[in-house]
């Protein structure tokens, strides 16, 4: 995130309906920032008590942003080299390489050295040493200069009358699997869910391999513990190829103190 003194600016934030951060990596200090800005408009609309569930669902969403923007890359890579002559904007609009984009995104390879990437960003983050975003971007994923700056996440928050809206956007297209697939396993949820067996789906989840909408489960989890209706208040979405994670927080609207479940 930019703004080294965001810590000492914070009240200024605090004075804005639309604040936007830039995500590179989701380090300590980074954590931070979206840790204390959220708890104090939390705190600021009376409703502190949900800090917990809101912090947990965002940095969900910003774990899978970070994942799809790194697939994302990885699949550009090797189209780049399929199709030299081609644009970005023409990868989107020709439905044969979008297929393999699909199956490059998926693929056994890819998952394999996205989980390369995620092990040497963490040594980094560990370290606590600067990352050098630069020779990270260069020797990992050998992207040039013009395109390594397209891909950063974003965090919008927008307050309104009614609600506070966080909104986690990457630049990388919901593929029609990855909808499908996060889809069913949240409407998969909702019948366990209803049917009082929330315990039984995490167990049977743990012996599956596809894991696709696991975690999002549990932000459900959480949002259904509030009283709020997931597909509802907590929506992933494509617009203009690019990935949308929006969580939706009501301001005035009472919330519902029943408990159903322990929260994961």
């Amino acid at each position: 995130m930019a703004n080294d003194d965001f810590f000492d600016n914070i009240e200024e934030y605090l004075k804005k309906t639309n604040i936007e951060f830039d995500i590179l990596f989701v380090d300590y200090i980074t954590k931070d920032k979206i840790a204390l800005l959220v708890n104090k408009i939390l705190n600021k609309y009376n409703i502190e008590k949900y800090y917990d569930d809101v912090i947990y669902i965002l940095m969900e969403l910003i774990s899978n942003a970070v994942k799809a923007r790194y697939l994302h890359l990885i699949s550009l890579k090797i189209l780049s080299e399929m199709y030299p002559n081609y644009s970005l904007d023409e990868y989107y609009t020709n439905p044969e390489i979008m297929k393999k984009y699909s199956d490059i995104f998926r693929d056994d390879d890819s998952r394999e050295k996205l989980k390369s990437i995620l092990k040497y960003e963490n040594k980094i983050i560990s370290s606590n040493k600067n990352i050098d975003i630069d020779n990270f971007y260069n020797d990992i994923l050998l992207l040039n200069e013009s395109t390594k700056k397209k891909f950063i996440i974003k965090l919008f928050i927008r307050i309104t009358k009614n609600n506070i809206e966080f909104d986690v956007v990457n630049d990388s297209p919901l593929i029609i699997l990855g909808r499908t697939r996060i889809d069913s396993k949240r409407l998969t949820f909702k019948e366990y869910y209803n049917n009082n067996m929330v315990e039984s789906f995490f167990l049977e989840q743990l012996d599956n391999s596809e894991s696709a909408g696991f975690g999002l489960a549990l932000c459900d989890l959480r949002l259904y513990n509030i009283g709020l209706e997931p597909t509802k208040y907590l929506e992933i979405y494509d617009d203009d190829n690019k990935t949308h994670s929006k969580l939706t927080i009501p301001i005035k609207s009472v919330f519902s103190h029943l408990i159903f479940h322990n929260k994961y």
